[in-house]
């Protein structure tokens, strides 16, 4: 894995170039920014730097380059959320850092260990964690991968060097998309979607999510026309598990951000669903930027909410039945 390979990242990519030319790379790093901007990539590229047999920075064709370029070089450690997890725990950590963290590399210089989805540290699994921060054995590094620097436990990040990774410019991950051979129309449709993440284009795509969208987000062009009793059928729908209703409430986040964008007069390129701007534009004008501001707050609320573990079908019921009170709230004031 080689620095080159990461699009738009220039800053950070230039901290850890110079940290590993001068021998001077911290024991742990923290980065930080939006899945599928680089932070992974970047983790592997510094780990693979560690280890290359030809100089500083990675190669990528040394035989150690091509061992972390598989994924199989035996110094290096992702550890990763379980499936059907949400924490990563005490055990996972005891037995994926801090039993391997004291051992001699097997074959390398240096042990590197990935934390992907750090911000799913539990408690306990943090404080167990920190006590090998706090005493690092000098042939191991860490790289501990979150959203942001105020999701992983204080104590930790302290004891890290944080680099901030920033989402990919729109035009970068539709290159990027194209390169996947996706065609122009939906790549641009995807990167818009994805706030600056390739990999969340890469999971739209491969989830036909622009078909489903279609299909399944009709009503949001009607919703102020909906019964009660529709809007919690379609509530039960949307809200099948978690997962699929932060996608929804992504999507929503979407629909309605849009609608602001043509009511504030800002250029139509800047609207992600533009195959919808007729629809987007009556919703425009029928609701209204005050409820507009108040509905695009209740769906981030509803967000916030769902990712801290409360009632999915009961959020995704309060939310529609807002959003619907705003949009006949604005209708009775024309």
């Amino acid at each position: 894995m080689r620095f080159e390979l990461i699009k738009a990242q220039d800053g950070p990519v230039s901290i850890l170039e110079k940290a590993l030319e001068r021998g001077r790379v911290p024991t742990a790093y923290l980065f930080t920014g939006p899945p599928g901007c680089g932070r992974k990539m970047a983790a592997l590229a510094t780990a693979c730097s560690l280890n290359c047999q030809s100089g500083p920075i990675a190669c990528g064709s040394c035989s150690s380059c091509l061992l972390y370029e598989a994924g199989t070089h035996p110094d290096l450690h992702i550890i990763g959320l379980p499936d059907q997890k949400r924490q990563i725990g005490i055990e996972q950590v005891r037995e994926e850092i801090i039993e391997k963290a004291y051992l001699k590399p097997m074959s390398g210089e240096t042990s590197t260990f990935i934390v992907e989805d750090a911000n799913h540290l539990n408690l306990n699994a943090s404080n167990a964690f920190l006590k090998t921060l706090e005493e690092p054995p000098e042939t191991s590094h860490f790289i501990l991968i979150s959203p942001d620097r105020d999701s992983v436990l204080p104590t930790i990040s302290s004891r890290c060097q944080t680099l901030a990774f920033t989402p990919l410019p729109r035009q970068v991950v539709e290159d990027i998309l194209h390169d996947e051979g996706i065609g122009h129309e939906e790549a641009s449709i995807l990167a818009a979607m994805a706030k600056g993440s390739t990999k969340k284009a890469l999971t739209y795509h491969s989830t036909g999510a622009l078909q489903d969208m279609a299909e399944e987000f009709e009503p949001l062009s009607s919703l102020h026309q909906y019964g009660a009793g529709q809007l919690l059928d379609l509530a039960q729908k949307w809200g099948r598990n978690r997962q699929d209703a932060l996608g929804v409430l992504e999507f929503m986040a979407q629909w309605y951000r849009d609608m602001m964008i043509l009511f504030e007069g800002a250029p139509e390129d800047q609207v992600i669903h533009i195959s919808h701007i007729a629809d987007l534009k009556k919703g425009a004008a029928r609701i209204g930027g005050r409820n507009l501001s108040a509905i695009l707050e209740s769906v981030e609320d509803a967000r916030e909410a769902i990712e801290a573990n409360t009632n999915v079908q009961l959020t995704l019921d309060t939310l529609l039945l807002r959003v619907r009170d705003r949009t006949l709230r604005q209708e009775k004031s024309i």
